[in-house]
């Protein structure tokens, strides 16, 4: 990992970055007190940048921790049978990755930076030792575990859906929606990732989903040009990942 850590536990770390923190309501920290929130800053090994490319963790690496998305955007994948990559996910601000690997006690995907990112390393076993002790902490775990196992499951039905526009319609949703809870305009947005890694995390070709993002222009529901997307006609786009389109 070429990351650059720029806050190391037991160097000077400056003010605690958690109670000021973006992601402080969506992550572990979610509903913590002042208290709790000087103890979650505590517990953070490492806070990193890492530039767009960069590897968080590969596949098989050891599991240790937990991380916390600061700012930017990661994308988790493996390899199929033949070694081609499979984008299993996206993750923003708020999200914590690393919990695949907790019961493999090795990390399950290869995550990486789509642009500019900073994480908050979290060890799992300090984790678990806070969450003994601080109630709000132990419910929040939970809450991510199953966060986690939602997601995976939204994912699985994503790719089942029966019509190229129904995927790529549901996934701009899905996206949208998500840049909503963190208080983002959910019309007018930027999708960090390329049409070759959409186009892998739905199971279609990049040409299928050009076609439907030009589809989509035409029928004034979504307009996406290279990574800029405005959503004109959100009952729309939900009528084609319906399937009614």
């Amino acid at each position: 990992m070429n990351a650059e850590t720029f806050t190391q536990r037991g160097t000077p770390a400056g003010p605690p970055l958690c109670p000021s923190c973006e992601a402080r309501n969506l992550c572990f920290a979610s509903g913590a007190g002042a208290e709790a929130l000087a103890q979650l800053d505590a517990a953070v090994e490492r806070r990193i940048r890492l530039g767009a490319g960069e590897y968080l963790y590969r596949i098989g690496d050891p599991f240790r921790s937990l991380y916390a998305v600061r700012s930017g955007c990661l994308m988790n994948s493996l390899r199929d049978d033949t070694g081609r990559e499979q984008v299993a996910g996206f993750h923003m601000l708020g999200d914590v990755v690393g919990v695949g690997g907790i019961g493999h006690e090795a990390y399950i995907f290869d995550m990486r930076a789509l642009e500019p990112s900073e994480v908050c390393e979290v060890p799992f076993e300090r984790l678990e030792a806070l969450a003994e002790r601080v109630a709000a902490l132990r419910g929040n775990i939970l809450k991510i575990f199953g966060r986690y196992r939602n997601r995976d499951a939204g994912t699985q039905s994503l790719r089942r859906k029966g019509s190229a526009e129904a995927r790529v319609a549901a996934f701009l949703l899905d996206f949208s929606g998500r840049l909503e809870e963190r208080g983002r305009d959910a019309a007018r947005f930027r999708l960090p990732m390329s049409r070759a890694d959409i186009s892998s995390h739905l199971g279609l070709s990049t040409a299928a989903v050009s076609r439907v993002i030009t589809l989509l222009r035409q029928r004034g529901t979504a307009n996406v040009v290279r990574s800029a997307v405005e959503i004109s006609d959100r009952a729309g786009l939900q009528s084609v990942a319906a399937g009614r389109g």
